[in-house]
């Protein structure tokens, strides 16, 4: 698999995310969900504004002869750049800022490995991010944004808690879902988005309902239903109503997506 393809699966998984319908609160080519300040164009304008930074990634990884956590901090100041130019494209709009994150990390993983097995990757991203929680959580005396007023009051660690722990929302819970092929793919997307929202302390959530939001979202997308369309149709409606988006869960989705491609194209 080359450079050029690997990007390419970002970016595909990135664009199956935003195609995706329906979805609870989120937004797809029918509905803003929960959204007033972005739509479906917009999330196509981020998704290709982020492909040059997944081949900076991509070279920084290929060309690193030092450790995992130097490799971690060597992508850094490209992943500040990347979401420079994510906004730069949606007018100051966060549309991706979580997935850029986490997809620096596993791109960069890849090449710097050469197109690793998943359990290897996996295990590569707890060790580039181990003590991240602690190094930009633990150690605060003030809190000032979003993500670290959450640890202060839950305890949340977010997304850095997430990548710490190896992405397992996205390795462990949603890619199994993903993988079994008896069901139609987008069932199975749908079934993955789901489980995240059922099971991710989404921050997204917690910013736009508080603790109480974020449980009532675990709560819906816990229930049995018997139409998944209308289940979802059904939670959309439900978002909109409370201002929730489980942009987090969201995604966590693109990367599941992501890695059940690249686990296809790789062997």
């Amino acid at each position: 698999m080359s450079q050029d393809q690997l990007v390419t699966l970002a970016l595909k998984a990135l664009i199956q995310e935003v195609t995706l319908t329906p979805k609870p609160g989120l937004v797809d080519p029918y509905h803003p969900g929960a959204h007033t300040d972005m739509d479906a164009f917009t999330f196509i304008d981020s998704c290709f504004a982020l492909v040059p930074g997944f081949h900076v990634y991509y070279e920084i990884g290929a060309q690193h002869h030092g450790t995992l956590p130097e490799l971690f901090a060597n992508i850094r100041q490209a992943g500040i750049d990347n979401e420079d130019q994510m906004f730069t494209a949606t007018s100051n709009v966060n549309t991706h800022k979580g997935a850029n994150f986490m997809f620096g990390i596993l791109i960069a993983a890849i090449a710097h490995l050469n197109y690793p097995d998943l359990e290897t990757l996996q295990t590569s991203v707890q060790t580039m991010t181990a003590g991240l929680v602690q190094a930009e959580l633990g150690s605060l005396t003030q809190f000032q944004t979003h993500g670290e007023k959450m640890y202060e009051q839950y305890g949340f660690t977010g997304i850095r808690g997430e990548v710490e722990a190896g992405m397992p929302h996205a390795f462990n819970l949603a890619l199994p879902i993903l993988k079994n092929e008896a069901v139609p793919y987008d069932q199975r997307l749908k079934r993955a988005l789901l489980q995240l929202i059922a099971t991710n302390d989404d921050a997204n959530m917690v910013k736009r309902g508080g603790i109480l939001g974020l449980d009532y979202g675990k709560s819906l997308a816990s229930m049995d239903y018997h139409d998944l369309d209308y289940h979802l149709s059904y939670m959309n409606r439900m978002f909109v109503q409370r201002n929730l988006s489980p942009g987090g869960s969201a995604d966590l989705l693109a990367i599941t997506i992501f890695l059940y491609l690249y686990d296809k194209e790789r062997l």
